[in-house]
């Protein structure tokens, strides 16, 4: 073999040698690693956001206005006593003045000046400062009819029947700022429920800044309202519902929940099924039937609100027969107030005598009441010359609107209406359905009425203030502040004049002794003057006082905390929702 064979044998026997190194022999197993056993990681858990707690309650109508100034119902406090805050407000569950924005306000020996301190440190939601300035600024928009705020558009009723009236008419003549936080009221007259006024919804004070920002449409669903209170207005959807939040800065302190929604549902069965279905948290004003229902529901519990209202039908004095008092005598016996109370109210209602209800003094118990006896009405329907009963009336002046048109001309035979509520009112449930059996009542003694309403609830009491629902009318109202010059005297202390709001009622005698009775020093010595003041409402039938109520509510098991009052608006500061 040559030297360069073998060379190239041994070179192949090097690679071959290579290769079976690298690859190993046919009968050599290579042991693969043991695999590494993989700990479990757990999934990343997403950081968990708690959920606002909301409370929702249902209702049976709509806010007319978040202005508290500009309003007189009770839907509309419900919101803005949770938005704004007053000078004073009442004890809970009493109608003891207290102080709230106020520090204390102290009078003079003869208690026509009264000197205010203020809460220092104050905001209101829109960040600018509660102080003596905002407080002149709210009173002077109040009072004077030239303020570039108080605008001609709106009606300040609440001022006007409060405090006197307007401008050089009103009982307060002055609110001057002493320094940031210090005010003086001056009065022409001593005025016994002056902190009493002050604690009431409609003297909340609203940011100026805000007023100057929106004008005339403050308090409308667009911008609501803004107040230094424990709840920020949201949103308000018209006819739906409106949203407020907890303010995170009040001064007296968190709320407990963070956001309230008040949903409105007219039907009063449907809110009643919205609440067991839990679509709501809460209600108020249900039918006998729903409250037993709710009392029996380990899920519902039902509360009662101590309250003071009085619900009443009312005349239009325009329309000739209503002048007769032998006629409003004749409508006070045709229908059965006990029996209404008895169907619709069951043991939350009492049949009424008085506008004063008998909880409060100044309550006339010696007042008999009228019996009802349809056979006496039609007596008195023949002795007014309508031997076959009355269905239609005759207007005897003019009825107009508030642009001056004349709706109802002098002469003009229309039908006897019978205007009923929109809604259902904390003091006037089931409204139609009252109506209805009144009506029915009615026609047993001769009187046939026409059943109709007036638009929505802002409609109506905008047709009742402007004295053009042509017709008796049905009403009722819920104290303010305790006072009854805010019963008797918010209603006929003006009645110097026929009241256009009033149904153009006028009693002279009547009036002049509640303008007494408002600047007279002392329960002791008021007391006798309101006595008197509905014994001459009754004599006179200015109207047919139907029934008080004691509000019962219904709440999910699931809330708590939740204040009524007697006066004011309830308190939600405190109320929890359970999830």
């Amino acid at each position: 073999m040559s030297r360069k064979s073998v060379l190239n044998l041994f070179a192949l026997l090097i690679i071959a040698s290579m290769l079976l190194a690298a690859c190993g022999t046919p009968a050599e197993v290579t042991e693969a690693p043991a695999p590494v056993e993989e700990q479990p990681t757990e999934a990343p858990q997403p950081t968990e956001v708690p959920q606002p707690s909301v409370f929702i309650f249902g209702r049976g109508g709509d806010s007319v206005q978040l202005d508290p100034i500009v309003v007189t119902d009770g839907e509309s406090y419900r919101v803005t006593g949770q938005i704004l805050d007053s000078l004073y407000t009442f004890e809970p569950g009493t109608t003891i003045p207290t102080p709230n924005l106020a520090e204390e306000c102290t009078a003079n020996e003869t208690g026509t000046e009264w000197t205010c301190t203020l809460k220092q440190g104050v905001k209101f939601h829109d960040g600018t400062d509660f102080n003596a300035d905002a407080v002149v600024f709210n009173f002077e928009r109040w009072r004077f009819t030239t303020n570039p705020y108080h605008f001609p558009e709106q009606v300040f009723e609440y001022y006007e029947a409060m405090w006197g009236g307007f401008d050089d008419a009103s009982i307060i003549t002055s609110v001057e700022k002493l320094d940031d936080y210090t005010v003086k009221f001056t009065l022409s007259a001593p005025l016994a429920p002056f902190l009493a006024n002050l604690a009431m919804d409609s003297f909340a004070i609203s940011s100026p800044a805000a007023i100057e920002k929106y004008g005339a449409t403050y308090g409308t669903p667009t911008v609501g309202a803004v107040g230094t209170g424990p709840f920020v207005f949201k949103e308000w959807v018209e006819g739906d519902h409106i949203t407020v939040t907890a303010n995170e800065n009040w001064w007296g302190g968190r709320a407990k929940v963070d956001e309230i929604i008040w949903r409105v549902i007219a039907d009063d069965s449907a809110r009643y099924l919205a609440l067991k279905a839990g679509d709501i948290h809460a209600l108020e004003q249900a039918s006998v039937e729903d409250l037993a229902d709710a009392a029996q529901n380990p899920d519902l519990y039902v509360s009662k609100k101590f309250q003071l209202t009085t619900a009443y039908l009312a005349f239009n004095y325009k329309i000739k027969e209503f002048q007769d008092p032998k006629i409003r005598e004749a409508f006070a016996h045709a229908f059965n107030k006990q029996a209404i109370v008895e169907n619709f109210l069951g043991e939350n209602g009492q049949v009424a005598k008085t506008l004063v209800p008998p909880f409060m003094w100044g309550y006339n118990d010696a007042i008999e009441d009228w019996a009802y006896d349809p056979d006496l009405s039609k007596q008195l329907l023949a002795d007014a010359g309508f031997p076959d009963g009355i269905s239609e009336v005759t207007i005897a002046e003019d009825i107009t609107d508030a642009d001056g048109n004349v709706l109802f001309k002098t002469g003009d035979k229309i039908p006897l209406r019978f205007y009923y509520l929109p809604i259902t009112r904390f003091y006037f449930p089931s409204p139609k359905e009252i109506s209805e059996a009144i009506a029915a009542d009615f026609a047993k003694a001769g009187i046939n009425v026409e059943l109709t309403t007036e638009g929505d609830w802002a409609s109506y009491l905008a047709a009742r203030r402007e004295g053009r629902l042509a017709g008796i009318y049905e009403l009722g109202w819920g104290g303010d502040n305790g006072d009854p010059d805010n019963f008797t005297g918010y209603f006929f202390s003006g009645g110097t004049e026929p009241i256009r709001r009033e149904g153009w009622y006028t009693n002279p005698p009547l009036a002049e002794l509640l303008q007494k009775a408002l600047v007279t020093v002392g329960q002791e010595n008021r007391d006798p003057m309101y006595k008197e003041a509905d014994q001459m409402l009754h004599d006179d039938v200015a109207r047919i006082w139907m029934f008080h109520t004691q509000l019962p509510l219904i709440f999910s098991t699931k809330v708590d905390g939740y204040v009524t009052q007697v006066v004011d608006a309830d308190n939600y500061f405190d109320v929890t929702v359970s999830p």
